[in-house]
């Protein structure tokens, strides 16, 4: 059962701890993307040649975006596949192509979308894949395998099959159908209570990332302790307790999130990103401000002073009332990286309230 949702809230998690670089563009000349083109001519194109359509809906702020165009599209096999489509990138920060983002129901980047020639969807995958397995999944979509389709034809045919039921429920939490996606995954767990075979355990992480995906945070980390609880060795569990600490945060639990965070780093005491993480819950709660100083500065030394976490040392002495410590790790932090406003931001208000005062 795939689990691209959990991957994009790991990323987006890790990416709000610490600065993460992201590999440069490729030139992306080999492809033909009609990029800019309106949909109706698009669409022409496409059903006068008898080709499916390609849509890659992407931002320009985009991480996993830039990593497609950078180590995916550029591969001499993606753009032979391709090339048998009619390829569309739709930036979904234009307004001219806000409608049709939301005719499509877009609310991840990237989102793929392959379509027949008159633009009905065939089916759609987010996020990033790597080249090989990107690629499989165009072939598949475009020969009819793995869709929504064929996987609901195939639980018509075996409606208590629960792999392909796991299959159909991550198909469904993946396009944000939180109904039909809740209903077959809860089934797998009826037929394989104990993940005897292997099914429960998956079930389980598919409906968390469909409830984070509805933003229905507490159901989420409900799913996500249980997984822990019942069935710890079919899981990943560095990467589920980063999930609970990413939805814990969600739901305002920090003190929670505080919990999973120590959990983490008994697992990996030198984790940076896990360090700094912690050091801002505990911040923001205005609690264990002495063990938050101590997470940040190893994260900062372990880091070389990553300029996020340089921020964080300066909020958390900051919040104990050391404004001279804060005022130093904040220039520190701007230091590293100018152009951050934030940080700029965060400075002029620690000044001005210490100065009110």
């Amino acid at each position: 059962m795939r689990t691209l949702t959990l991957a994009a809230l790991a990323v987006a998690a890790a990416a709000s701890f610490v600065h993460a670089e992201t590999p440069p563009a490729a030139p992306g000349t080999a492809l033909d993307w009609r990029e800019g083109r309106p949909w109706t001519e698009v669409v022409a194109e496409a059903t006068a040649a008898g080709k499916p359509i390609f849509i890659d809906f992407f931002a320009t702020w985009c991480g996993p975006c830039k990593m497609l165009d950078a180590q995916v599209y550029n591969r001499p096999e993606v753009i032979a596949e391709l090339g048998k489509l009619v390829t569309y990138k739709v930036d979904v920060d234009l307004e001219a192509f806000k409608p049709l983002a939301k005719q499509f129901g877009v609310k991840a980047m990237p989102t793929m979308v392959l379509c027949k020639p008159d633009g009905t969807e065939i089916d759609r995958f987010l996020g990033f894949r790597p080249a090989e397995e990107f690629l499989a999944t165009v072939i598949d979509y475009v020969a009819g395998r793995n869709t929504l389709a064929d996987l609901q034809a195939r639980v018509a045919a075996s409606p208590d099959d629960p792999a392909l039921l796991g299959r159909l429920g991550a198909k469904y939490s993946e396009r944000g159908e939180a109904d039909p996606a809740r209903a077959a995954l809860t089934r797998v767990l009826e037929l394989d209570p104990a993940n005897a075979g292997g099914h429960a355990a998956p079930a389980l992480q598919a409906l968390a990332e469909m409830e984070a995906m509805a933003r229905n945070y507490p159901a989420a980390v409900a799913h996500l302790q249980r997984l822990l609880t019942e069935f710890p060795a079919a899981v990943d569990r560095a990467e589920i307790l980063g999930f609970t600490a990413w939805a814990q945060g969600r739901t305002g639990d920090l003190p929670g999130q505080s919990a999973t965070f120590r959990e983490l780093l008994k697992l990996n005491p030198d984790d940076v990103r896990t360090l700094n993480a912690l050091a801002w819950s505990l911040s923001e709660q205005k609690q264990g401000l002495e063990e938050a100083t101590t997470h940040a500065l190893r994260a900062a030394e372990l880091s070389g002073d990553d300029p996020e976490v340089c921020d964080t040392v300066a909020v958390v002495y900051y919040a104990r009332g050391m404004t001279t410590e804060a005022l130093a790790w904040i220039d520190k932090a701007i230091a590293k990286d100018p152009e951050n406003e934030a940080f700029r931001e965060r400075r002029a208000v620690m000044v001005e309230e210490t100065t009110a005062k």
